[in-house]
């Protein structure tokens, strides 16, 4: 079987996106830190008040129980795939809401929010520098004045270990016709440059029927990780304001123990 690589960075290709959205969807219940999450991303977005935007929203499994607690909330995301399957998801639950086909580096969408926020530590995904302030400077644009921009991550120390010494997770695949699959996934790094501050990963996904690999993908993926003063500065280069941080879905300012940064910037009022 040929091996194809495909770009992570550009989305969830058809197998990694069929075979994994259910899962992530069931994942993200079980997940540490959902419960303080939803939380704190529902706190923040009824203070800032109108629609919000989730950006890099992949299967939106944030997105719809948030959508349960009676917030609006639109969804974006580079993978036609996994868009492809919130649209579904939506139309199965009978919820109102606007799925995007569009990167957060590229995006160009017709309405102004609240509240934009991305979970998971997906702004990292943009590895080019100069991209990733165009970005801030389109967060900025598509907030209305005085709205926030929230951005997770997940600290600056990037993922080292090589793919080869990572151990692969199997779970039973949840497609409706899927009896007797089995899904395989490995992810570990490929490369990090420190002095650069950029990682590429390498994920594989295999999948087996009776113990035999019918069909797999192998995806790169390639992003960078910044400082804390230096993604500060970041934002007030972009035009934000009233720059602040938030310590493991609190309200307390983060500091070095921190797991999990959220930073949130405002779009001047006038």
């Amino acid at each position: 079987m040929t091996e194809v690589v495909y770009d992570l960075n550009q989305g969830w290709n058809r197998m990694a996106a069929e075979m994994l959205f259910p899962g992530r969807k069931k994942g993200a219940r079980e997940k540490g830190g959902y419960s303080e999450k939803l939380p704190f991303f529902e706190r923040r977005i009824r203070a800032n008040g109108g629609t919000a935007l989730e950006q890099a929203c992949g299967s939106a499994r944030y997105l719809f129980p948030l959508l349960e607690r009676g917030l609006e909330i639109h969804g974006a995301d580079i993978s036609g795939n996994v868009v492809r399957f919130a649209r579904k998801e939506a139309e199965a639950r009978n919820v109102q809401t606007m799925f995007y086909h569009q990167g957060m580096a590229v995006f160009n969408i017709p309405h102004q929010y609240g509240t934009i926020y991305i979970t998971d530590g997906s702004f990292g995904y943009i590895a080019d520098r100069d991209q990733a302030l165009s970005t801030l400077e389109r967060f900025r644009h598509h907030l209305v004045p005085g709205g926030q921009v929230l951005l997770e991550f997940f600290g600056a120390r990037p993922m080292i270990a090589p793919i080869n010494d990572s151990p692969k997770r199997s779970r039973p695949s949840l497609r409706p016709e899927a009896e007797g699959e089995i899904c395989k996934t490995q992810w570990g790094a490929d490369s990090v440059d420190p002095f650069e501050q950029v990682w590429q990963d390498k994920r594989r996904y295999d999948l087996y029927v009776d113990g035999k690999c019918v069909d797999s993908e192998v995806h790169t993926c390639r992003g960078r990780w910044y400082s804390h003063y230096e993604f500060v500065m970041m934002l007030e280069r972009t035009g934000f304001e009233d720059i602040t941080t938030y310590s493991d879905y609190t309200d307390e300012p983060a500091t070095k123990d921190s797991s999990s940064v959220v930073y949130g910037a405002r779009r001047p009022r006038t």
